[in-house]
């Protein structure tokens, strides 16, 4: 009699893991298509077994099975495979950032186009060069004056464009070190869910999973390391510091430095720092989209501005060198005078304004001619030589092939980057490619899970019925004779 209660109790075991089993395909089916989702199976052990007492000992042979439950639910996640995906994440996650930051500078310059800035130099000297065969012509000065105007307009423009940058990349900075402290929080508060949903013995499974794509996203921004802790925490590191620990989360600062330009003396540029809330300590910033946009602030855009503000200062001490020891048409000939002025404070080109008749000026106090000969052209042809004049780079470039070597250098840049960005993305690729063969949700292999559980679930339930029937019959039917 006994027995037969204990193959019922085997029977309902049966159905209750089976059960269950579906439950956990029927929610890895639900979420093939999360890609956050890391593949669950269900672990069935056979339950400990019966032992039927003999006298003052237990028959260890012919025990009888006690049937099957569900031991755990388990969470098929690799961890080495994590910890590359995150490696991978970092690397990309800079490339990304420092081709975007190249992207942004390059379309400052807008080059080679017919509006940027060498088209302007070019017209430039141009302009000279017409005004030496006609010294004495207006409409040709007057020509050299807007010329020379549009090309400080789009000097200003560059510098200006370079300075509006920097302040840009300092507002995502912030955004990004924001961004950083709440996903450090929301790591932290996970870590405090999982180690108690842990310690009573539940599944955390999907807030792990959930955990798993806010580290995810923190890789992206900037270089971490991540370990299990005790109890089922995740401790958090940017390079020996902790950032996260079990249900607590350490905050950055982002402090912003000098812009490109700001200090006329080297020596009291500042750069943009991102630092430890609690002690003031700079981070070991080493990757992640962070890295990349604190280089672009601290060394890509003040590089380039440098690289203009060198063109400028040549360009116009060069112009002005020649331009002063000539003389202008008016009487008596205007000499000893600057043709462009650049105000190094306000870091603003522009023409003389004693040459443009907008603001009261004079075309004809334009120095064109070494000497106060009619004709005399040769001090314009002298600027205009000047294109070609290697002046620049220890003499070893001219003015516009200084300009050119810049634009060259942006783009090779640039170019290196996006060829950086598309091969550690196929790198980043493969690495989730392996962790999906290993966690990621086949429909196909769910499908055959779901029909063989469903077939043991079957025959428990026919088991059940016919151990149900067994019962019927001992305790309805033993005894009744002639039915």
């Amino acid at each position: 009699m006994y027995s037969t209660f204990l193959a019922l109790e085997t029977a309902r075991r049966a159905l209750s893991a089976h059960q269950k089993a579906m439950e956990v395909v029927g929610h890895n089916i639900a979420n093939a298509a999360n890609p956050g989702y890391v593949r669950r199976e269900a672990i069935l052990e056979a339950t400990p077994p019966y032992v039927a007492a003999q006298g003052t000992s237990f028959a260890r042979t012919g025990a009888i099975g006690t049937g099957v439950e569900v031991a755990k639910i388990k969470r098929i996640f690799d961890g080495f495979l994590e910890g590359r995906i995150r490696e991978a994440n970092v690397t990309l996650g800079y490339w990304e950032g420092l081709e975007q930051v190249l992207t942004e500078i390059e379309s400052v310059f807008r080059e080679p186009s017919d509006v940027g800035l060498g088209e302007d130099l070019t017209r430039f000297f141009l302009a000279w060069d017409n005004l030496s065969s006609r010294p004495e012509g207006t409409p040709l000065r007057a020509a050299l004056v807007e010329e020379s105007k549009t090309l400080a307009s789009h000097v200003n423009r560059i510098t200006r464009s370079l300075r509006d940058l920097s302040s840009d990349i300092d507002v995502d900075l912030s955004a990004k070190v924001s961004e950083i402290n709440s996903l450090a929080r929301e790591i932290a508060a996970q870590n405090h869910e999982i180690v108690k949903v842990t310690a009573v013995g539940n599944d955390p499974g999907d807030l792990k999973d959930k955990r798993d794509i806010a580290i995810s996203r923190l890789s992206k921004l900037v270089n971490i390391t991540a370990f299990e802790t005790e109890g089922g925490g995740v401790a958090i590191q940017i390079g020996s510091r902790d950032l996260v620990r079990e249900d607590f989360a350490y905050e950055l600062v982002y402090e912003s430095g000098s812009l490109p330009g700001e200090q006329l003396d080297p020596a009291d540029v500042e750069i943009s720092r991102i630092l430890w809330k609690r002690d003031a300590r700079p981070v070991d910033i080493k990757g992640g989209d962070l890295a990349a946009r604190l280089e672009g602030r601290n060394e890509r855009v003040p590089e380039y501005y440098n690289y203009i503000e060198t063109f400028i200062t040549t360009l116009c001490n060069e112009v002005n060198s020649i331009h002063r020891s000539g003389y202008g048409i008016d009487d008596p000939p205007t000499t000893e005078i600057d043709f462009l002025i650049y105000d190094h404070e306000k870091r603003i080109l522009r023409v003389n304004p004693q040459f443009d008749p907008e603001v009261g000026g004079s075309l004809s106090r334009i120095a064109a001619a070494s000497t106060q000969h009619v004709g005399d052209g040769s001090v314009a042809f002298a600027i205009a030589r000047l294109k070609e004049e290697l002046v620049m780079e220890g003499g070893t470039e001219s003015i516009p092939g200084f300009y050119q070597n810049l634009i060259a250098r942006i783009g090779v840049a640039t170019r290196n980057s996006a060829h950086m960005v598309e091969v550690h993305e196929a790198t980043y690729r493969q690495c989730i490619n392996n962790k999906d063969s290993v966690s990621g949700v086949s429909i196909d292999e769910e499908l055959i899970n779901l029909t063989r559980y469903q077939k043991v679930y079957q025959a428990a339930s026919r088991f059940f019925t016919v151990v149900d029937e067994m019962l019927d019959t001992i305790i309805n039917r033993t005894g009744i004779v002639g039915r």
